[in-house]
């Protein structure tokens, strides 16, 4: 028996003919191979951007991105670059929600503003594609392919929005650092196009070098993409796999001898929300543009105290890998908690065991100052060292210790684990032994968190 409801209605012999006529009847699709910028500028600053520029597609400038573009709309002609302005008081406030919240704000506004844009061209004839702000990417894409749709601080450039400023942001001339940038791919021709800017913006203070936790800016020039990655874009699907490691690894006291509560709660809330930036504070702090400027120019020593300042001094878990640039940066602020994205809470090795060590280290609360302790492993020995308000790692020298841990045991890691309910700690287990102060191996673990 034939399943009426599977049928797909067509109707009769005269309704499909008359549907057929009238199709046939419709004119092509109006097509426009050329548009005025004047009339594309008006239309974009209608829709919600606060300022745009044009690029022609070959362009030089663009390099990759004209490929890119390609890839993404084959037909595109020209690169629409919008502009939309941030709150620059939110995103100065030390609260990273606070200036999260702003640029996602702003985002939403920017994307809205892209999407009229395509709408209103599709009105008048012409195809236009808008890509993303930022996410989502392409997390899947084919080896030497990027993930993001388009660099569009390459485009904003080449645009006359702005130049690159030491701290890697785009500054435009008027609204300073503080914007966001979206890119519309087009069919057209533009009667006009926008060159890059003759000068650049930044004023080269180094503010942003001072404000950066982990030192990705140099004054030099040279930018360290990676203690930048590490650290601001730590709840970006970039971070996913380390802290998907971690909840796997099936033990929750090694999951907590990694991420502390509100490590946790940070996370689930980027998951839930939107992704959030760890700082930026080299665009918190940047004074350049003519909206910008004023307050710094009268008072360049209040503009520190009242911008710079409070961001440095404000604590805050800092992420880096072990010996790096950004480690060293980071342990010369006592404001900042050092966090190691290197350290395996179930791996034993010293190295790691030394990792997890500074790691978990608070040092809030009274802290037994001049602590010795030393570990001896079955595959090696450390000595961690309790100074000044901070603990460092080593290897064992003659000095006196006030406590020798010794264990056996290849799961050793485990010691640094945190009690959970209804598991007993690993060090009340009876796989280590204690020479000499017992209760100084005791202060050295009340000062892990």
């Amino acid at each position: 028996m034939v399943n009426e409801a599977s049928r797909i209605f067509r109707g009769s012999d005269k309704a499909e003919a008359a549907r057929r006529a009238h199709e046939a009847s419709l004119s092509a699709p109006r097509r426009r191979e050329r548009v005025e910028a004047d009339w594309l500028r008006e239309l974009c600053l209608r829709a919600g951007a606060d300022d745009v520029g044009f690029v022609e597609i070959g362009r030089a400038g663009l390099d990759g991105e004209n490929d890119n573009a390609r890839r993404l709309f084959p037909a595109v002609k020209a690169l629409i670059c919008l502009v939309g302005i941030s709150n620059r008081e939110a995103i100065r406030s030390t609260s990273r929600a606070t200036a999260n919240s702003a640029w996602h704000r702003t985002g939403d506004k920017l994307g809205t503003a892209a999407a009229r844009v395509c709408e209103q061209l599709a009105e008048a004839g012409i195809r236009a594609v808008s890509t993303n702000i930022g996410f989502p990417m392409d997390m899947q894409a084919p080896p030497g392919q990027v993930s993001w749709a388009i660099a569009h601080k390459i485009v904003a450039v080449e645009a006359g929005m702005g130049h690159m400023g030491v701290n890697r942001n785009v500054i435009h001339p008027k609204f300073g650092n503080f914007v966001l940038l979206e890119t519309v791919l087009v069919d057209v021709e533009i009667d006009a196009y926008n060159q890059p800017l003759d000068y650049n913006p930044c004023l080269g203070c180094n503010l942003c070098v001072a404000a950066c936790p982990v030192g990705a800016i140099s004054n030099v020039g040279d930018f360290d993409f990676f203690a930048c990655l590490g650290h601001n874009y730590r709840e970006f699907p970039f971070s996913a796999t380390d802290w998907v490691d971690a909840v796997a690894a099936g033990d929750a006291s090694a999951y907590r001898a990694k991420f502390r509560e509100g490590e946790t709660l940070s996370m689930l809330q980027s998951l839930a929300f939107e992704p959030t930036y760890k700082a930026a504070y080299c665009m918190a702090v940047c004074p350049a543009g003519e909206d910008v400027i004023g307050p710094y120019l009268a008072d360049k020593a209040r503009y520190r105290d009242d911008v710079l300042l409070p961001l440095r001094r404000h604590p805050e878990p800092v992420y880096v890998q072990s010996g790096s640039h950004a480690e060293k940066t980071a342990l010369r602020n006592p404001a900042k908690q050092v966090r190691y994205l290197d350290f395996k809470p179930d791996v034993s090795t010293v190295a790691n065991f030394a990792l997890g060590l500074r790691h978990m280290f608070t040092s809030s609360g009274p802290l037994p100052d001049g602590l010795r302790v030393a570990f001896r492993f079955p595959d090696g020995t450390l000595l961690a060292r309790v100074e000044n308000g901070r603990l460092t790692t080593g290897p064992v020298d003659e000095s006196p210790v006030d406590a020798t841990v010794v264990c056996d045991a290849l799961d050793y890691i485990k010691i640094l684990h945190r009690p959970i309910a209804g598991r007993p700690a690993y060090t009340a287990q009876g796989n280590h032994t204690v020479d000499g102060d017992p209760s100084a191996f005791q202060s050295l673990l009340a000062c892990l968190s």
